[in-house]
């Protein structure tokens, strides 16, 4: 049952976006108060208030006497109403909602499910409390510079349609982050890692829930570097992992990155799901592998199986070679370079 209070912290994220949606629609131009207060159907002065939280949340907003308002510097941490707006822009439409400080998006799309939130829908946040990764692994995500995303569908379909999902989400994902590299190349270190120069900075985990013979929900997460400084890092991820700031010496756009991620996970899905992917898996993968050409070894359990990667197949599977001329082709398990 809503509330008075649901109602004004609504209508102050209703407020928000408009204002938000003006002044970038306008970037190199000023916008009256007397435009804004028309829009929001409140007073000029009323207008200050407004502007005034933006600024309270790292917006830099210019003010000139006899002309108005000008977006100056977009804050450089998640704010759902510039989210909201580069999502429109992406062409995205999925729910966002978005959580300042959760235990595990992943964990609240499986909630938000339960309540009966209708998918697709997605959970962003700034910092995760208790992070997760491959084989229950922790996942670093304290820093609010960083981008802690889930999605979640509901495809009741034969799980197989799926099966290669997970890739796919990492070729498209990795492909639209490139955008902000340009000169420097990224790439996936199989099956669900993210790379430049060896050093990992995202990561995906997709968990799902499937009956005898359908899969009735799959929640794709990834965790991003984006404007961290790995000299912070916990000590032992130090020396392996980074960002894109680090990568790029540059700040990246954390909410135009959000949107451009779902986008990309977005587009994944639906070619998944249609069977209208265009490449086939295995040529989609070879530009962007890390691991090719290098000896490594990959853990299943106590076993180790170890060879030279050797690309990928069109199952998903990692091709090693053998000493003896063989190949092996390996669909599960954890792995490391030799040194």
């Amino acid at each position: 049952m809503s509330t008075e209070t649901d109602y004004k912290v609504a209508q102050s994220g209703e407020d928000a976006f408009t204002i938000v949606k003006t002044l970038l629609d306008a970037p190199d131009a000023f916008v009256s108060g007397s435009i804004l207060g028309e829009k929001l159907g409140i007073s000029r002065p009323a207008i200050h208030g407004k502007l005034e939280k933006l600024r309270e949340h790292g917006f830099e907003i210019e003010a000139v006497r006899n002309r108005g308002y000008r977006l100056g510097k977009e804050p450089e941490v998640l704010h759902p109403a510039l989210l909201r707006y580069y999502l429109a822009v992406a062409g995205v439409a999925i729910e966002t909602l978005y959580f300042p400080v959760i235990d595990s998006t992943n964990s609240e799309a499986e909630r938000q499910i339960t309540y009966g939130r209708k998918s697709p829908f997605a959970i962003a946040s700034s910092c995760q409390t208790q992070g997760r990764g491959r084989l229950g692994r922790e996942w670093y995500s304290a820093s609010a510079d960083n981008l802690y995303l889930s999605v979640l569908f509901e495809p009741n379909i034969p799980p197989q349609q799926l099966q290669h999902f997970t890739l796919w989400a990492g070729i498209t994902i990795c492909r639209a982050l490139q955008r902000f590299t340009p000169t420097a190349k990224l790439q996936i270190k199989w099956p669900n890692d993210l790379h430049c120069d060896g050093r990992k900075f995202a990561g995906m985990l997709t968990e799902a829930k499937m009956d005898a013979d359908s899969m009735r929900s799959i929640i794709f997460g990834i965790g991003i570097n984006l404007n961290s400084n790995p000299s912070k890092f916990p000590k032992d991820l130090r020396n392996s992992a980074t960002s894109l700031y680090a990568i790029t010496g540059q700040e990246v756009p954390i909410n135009k990155v959000a949107a451009d991620v779902l986008h990309a996970v977005n587009e994944a899905y639906e070619a998944c799901i249609h069977n209208q992917t265009i490449e086939s898996l295995p040529a989609a993968w070879a530009p962007l592998n890390s691991l090719n050409g290098k000896s490594v070894t990959v853990l299943q359990g106590a076993e180790e199986i170890s060879g030279i990667a050797n690309g990928i197949d069109e199952s998903g599977a990692l091709l090693l070679s053998q000493a003896n001329g063989s190949t092996i082709a390996v669909r599960a398990g954890d792995v490391t370079m030799k040194k």
